[in-house]
């Protein structure tokens, strides 16, 4: 059995842990050129997000640490997911899908009218993932030296800005 909650302190450590061993697949993915800037992440940055936004982990019944996301209000009616990741070891399993279907939850359950988050658009078992969870691709840019795509989910049918996110 699979539980979630918000992040503590003192989860820092196993969060960076997993986001670099899930972002290390990820940029092994993209190839030797890739430069994946989570892999740079201090500790100090996850206990940031800790403080600042929503992160969210799960873990299971023994509370084994198993993957996390964070989410932050880029505007009073979009959010912004981020540092979305699984420990590669249970890769497959459902768990991230659980994860984040209860940001989508979460985000729904706050007021927010859409989420908005970036991937790499060469990375096609990521996009075709996150097509699967009815984002679609709103644009991309290749402003830092890749194609990046920005993910949209509506989640009200309200309009919002989407603006926000192409600072993110």
């Amino acid at each position: 059995m699979i539980k979630f909650r918000t992040a503590l302190p003192s989860d820092a450590i196993k969060i960076n842990d997993v986001t670099h061993k899930a972002f290390k697949l990820y940029a092994d993915e993209l190839g030797p050129d890739s430069h994946v800037k989570a892999l740079e992440e201090p500790e100090s940055a996850v206990l940031r997000d800790i403080a600042e936004h929503y992160v969210l982990i799960a873990e299971d019944e023994n509370g084994t640490f198993l993957g996390s996301l964070r989410i932050k209000s880029i505007s009073g009616k979009l959010a912004y997911l981020y540092r979305f990741g699984v420990d590669p070891t249970i890769r497959n399993a459902g768990v991230g899908s659980k994860l984040l279907q209860k940001a989508i939850d979460h985000c729904s359950e706050k007021g927010f009218d859409a989420i908005a988050l970036h991937t790499n658009a060469k990375y096609y078992k990521l996009a075709r993932y996150y097509y699967g969870k009815q984002f679609y691709v709103h644009s991309t840019s290749d402003e830092k030296g890749y194609i990046r795509a920005l993910f949209v989910k509506e989640l009200s049918g309200k309009e919002f800005d989407i603006a926000p996110a192409f600072k993110e």
